[in-house]
C-alpha cells in the first residue's frame, strides 16, 4: 500500500500488546480527507483504521486523540505533541476475510489508513448468515445493516446498560422481535418483566403469565411454596427464628416431605429427600400442628395427656384448637411445652389469609396438596407451561408481587427452570438441544453487589455455568453501578446505550470486553436508540443506530406535547377504575 494514497494518514510509533499509538503524518493539513467521492473524518473517536502488513489487513478502533494519546517517553521527540491518536487492534482480514483478534502485531513505522465503505463490507460481510439476527444499522454507514452473532448472545451472555429515556426497553424488544420472526421458531426466551412492559410487544410471538391476568392471552403465574429451597421459604413464611426453632421445624418440613415423596407418580426413596427438595407437602396442616402444639394445656405433665378441646380446629380454614386454659397455680390444666414460635405462625397465618401471596401459598388447584401432600399435577407440567409451550417467547411479569419478597420469588422461578433443563441431561428439552435465552429487566433489582438472595444466587449461577447447560443470560439495567461485578463480567457482550453517571460509565468501562473501557467516554453523547455494541456478538465494536420495535413497551416516553394539546380531560369515573386495579393489584384494560 502507497503512502501516496488519499487513505494514509500516518505511521506506527508505539506498540503495547493490542494498544498501538499513531503519529500523524506532517502534510495532513485537515481534518477532513476525500477518497472516491466520500467524505471521511479523521481522528473521531470510534472511527476505525487500518494497517497493512503485507497480505494481511489489521483493524483497529480510535479511542483517544491529540496530546493525551501520546506516550509520554517519545513526547519530548516529536514537535507536534498534539498529533496522536491511540487505537485499540480487534481484528484482521486475510483474502477478504474477516475474524476477531489478531494473528500478528504492527511495528513502528508501519502505515496507517482510514477504513473505507468498502473495508466497512469486507469486515461486516462476515456477520451475513443464517446465524444472526438485524438489530438496526451502522451508524457510520446507513445503508450497512447491524447484525448480531445469535450464539455469541445466548452461549457468551449479554448485558444491556443505559440511562434512564436511552432506548434499552426498545432495543430489548427489538431483540425478541428479531429472534422471533427472523428464522428461529424454537428458539426459547424467558422474559423476567418487573414492571409489566412487555405484555403489549410480544403479540402472538409469545405467553404472558401474570399474577392476576385481566386479559384472554394471559395465564395466572403460579410459584408452587413447596418448590422453594427451606431458607427461602423459612424467609417468606416465618420469618426470623432462634436456631433451636428452626432446626425443629426444618426436620419437621423435611419429614413431611419424605412422606409425600412416596406418593409421587414416581416415588422417590425417602433417604434421598430433605427440606430443600422440591416435593409437595401441605403447608397449612403443618401450621396447624405446629400451631397445636403452642396451645395445648396438660392435665398431666408426666403422661403428656392433653387436656379437653374447648373449640375443635380446622386447618383448612385456619382455625386453630382452642383447649382449656392453664392455671396460673400449680394445678391442672397445666402449661404444656413451648418452642417460642407463636409470633413467626401468625405471620405465617397472615401470609396464608393474604391474597397478594395466593400465587405462592395456593398455586392453582392441580398444584395444591392435599392433607397428605399429594398434588395432581408436579413441576414438568408448570415448567413446560413456561418454556415448553409452542412460541418464541415467555414473558413472567412480576409485577404484582409484594416487594418484600420479589428477589425470593424470582429466584425461585429461575431456579425451576434452570434445574429442570440442567437435570434433563441430553435430552431433547434440554439446554443443549434447545437453548433458553433467559432476560433479566432492571437487573439491579435482583442483582444487588455485595447483597444475597435467592435470585443473586441462581444467576450468578447462570452467569458462570450456564454456558456448558445452554442457558443464555441477557441482563437490562440502568444502574450497572449497582449491579454485582461476577454477574456483568460474564457478559462477553456488551451493548452500552447513553449513559451520563459517571459512576455508572465507570463500572460499564472496567467490564467492557477487548480492552476498550476507553470508549465509555462517548455514552453521554450518544443519541436516544444508539448504543455501542462491544463483544462476541458483533465482529468490531461498533456504533449502532437500533430499530424501532413494532410493538412499542409500556415503558417508553409518552408524547407530552400531543397528550397536553387534547382539549378535553378524562372523564372522573376513571379514577374509580384506577382505585380498583391498586386494591386488586391488577390492570384491567
Amino acid at each position: 500500500m502507497s503512502r501516496t494514497e488519499p487513505t494514509f494518514i500516518g505511521e506506527v510509533q508505539s506498540v503495547s500488546g493490542g494498544l498501538v499509538n499513531i503519529l500523524l503524518r506532517e502534510n495532513l493539513n485537515s481534518s477532513l480527507i476525500l477518497v472516491d467521492g466520500e467524505s471521511y473524518r479523521i481522528g473521531q473517536i470510534g472511527a476505525f483504521l487500518r494497517i497493512p502488513l503485507g497480505y494481511n489487513q489489521l483493524y483497529a478502533i480510535c479511542t483517544q486523540v491529540g496530546a493525551s494519546a501520546a506516550p509520554k517517553e517519545l513526547m519530548a521527540s516529536f514537535e507536534n505533541s498534539h498529533r496522536w491518536i491511540s487505537v485499540t487492534l480487534f481484528g484482521e482480514a486475510l483474502g477478504g476475510h474477516f475474524e476477531r483478534g489478531v494473528s500478528q502485531y504492527p511495528t513502528v513505522g508501519d502505515e496507517v489508513h482510514l477504513v473505507t465503505t468498502g473495508d466497512l463490507e469486507t469486515i461486516y460481510g462476515s456477520t451475513e448468515n443464517t446465524a444472526s439476527i438485524t438489530i438496526g444499522n451502522i451508524a457510520a454507514s446507513s445503508g450497512i445493516a447491524a447484525r448480531l452473532d445469535l450464539g455469541k448472545i445466548v452461549n457468551r451472555h449479554c448485558a444491556i446498560v443505559g440511562s434512564t429515556g436511552s432506548g434499552k426497553s426498545n432495543l430489548t424488544a427489538v431483540l425478541l422481535d428479531a429472534i422471533s420472526n427472523q428464522g428461529f421458531p424454537s428458539a426459547r426466551i424467558l422474559v423476567i418483566d418487573p414492571h409489566g412492559e412487555y405484555d403489549s410487544t410480544v403479540g402472538a410471538n409469545g405467553r404472558v403469565f401474570k399474577i392476576n391476568p385481566t386479559e384472554e392471552n394471559e395465564s395466572p403465574l403460579f410459584v408452587p411454596f413447596w418448590a422453594l429451597p427451606f431458607d427461602e421459604l423459612k424467609q417468606v413464611a416465618f420469618g426470623e427464628m432462634s436456631v433451636s426453632s428452626e432446626t425443629i421445624i426444618r426436620d419437621e418440613v423435611a419429614s413431611r416431605k419424605k412422606a409425600s415423596g412416596k406418593l409421587l407418580a414416581k416415588p422417590i426413596a425417602p433417604d434421598l429427600i430433605t427440606a430443600d427438595s422440591p416435593v409437595p407437602f401441605n403447608l397449612k396442616k403443618l401450621w396447624f400442628d405446629l400451631d397445636d402444639f403452642e396451645r395445648t394445656t396438660l392435665l398431666d405433665k408426666a403422661t403428656g395427656v392433653k387436656s379437653t378441646l374447648v373449640e375443635t380446629g380446622d386447618y383448612e380454614n385456619l382455625k386453630s384448637n382452642v383447649y382449656q386454659p392453664h392455671s396460673n397455680n400449680n394445678t391442672a390444666p397445666f402449661q404444656g411445652p413451648r418452642r417460642g414460635i407463636s409470633r413467626q405462625l401468625e405471620l405465617l397465618k397472615s401470609r396464608l389469609r393474604d391474597t397478594r401471596f395466593g400465587f405462592l401459598f395456593n398455586p392453582g388447584e392441580n398444584l395444591t396438596p392435599d392433607d397428605q401432600g399429594k398434588t395432581t399435577s408436579d413441576l414438568d407440567s408448570l415448567v413446560s407451561s413456561w418454556v415448553g409451550h409452542d412460541r418464541p417467547v415467555t414473558v413472567l411479569d412480576v409485577s404484582s408481587l409484594p416487594s418484600e419478597i420479589t428477589s425470593t420469588v424470582v429466584g425461585t422461578l429461575l431456579r425451576i427452570v434452570y434445574d429442570t433443563l440442567f437435570w434433563a441431561g441430553n435430552s431433547p428439552i434440554s439446554g443443549k438441544e434447545q437453548p433458553l435465552l433467559l432476560v433479566l429487566e432492571e437487573a439491579h433489582l435482583f442483582l444487588p453487589e455485595g447483597q444475597e438472595s435467592a435470585a443473586h444466587r441462581t444467576v450468578k449461577k447462570i452467569a458462570k455455568e450456564g454456558r456448558k447447560y445452554g442457558v443464555g443470560l441477557l441482563i437490562v439495567t440502568q444502574r450497572p453501578s449497582e449491579i454485582d461485578a461476577t454477574a456483568l463480567s460474564q457478559c462477553g457482550t456488551m451493548i452500552a446505550l447513553r449513559m451520563s453517571n459517571s459512576t455508572d460509565r465507570s463500572k460499564v468501562s472496567g467490564a467492557m470486553p477487548d480492552d476498550l473501557g476507553n470508549l465509555a467516554a462517548m455514552l453521554p453523547s450518544l443519541r436516544t436508540g444508539e448504543g455501542l455494541v462491544i463483544g462476541e456478538a458483533m465482529p468490531i465494536p461498533s456504533r449502532v443506530l437500533f430499530s424501532r420495535a413494532s410493538n412499542k413497551p409500556i415503558g417508553g416516553d409518552p408524547d407530552v406535547a400531543e397528550m397536553w394539546k387534547k382539549t378535553e380531560r378524562p372523564d372522573s369515573k376513571h379514577y374509580i377504575n384506577a382505585i380498583e386495579n391498586w386494591r386488586i393489584q391488577a390492570v384491567k384494560k
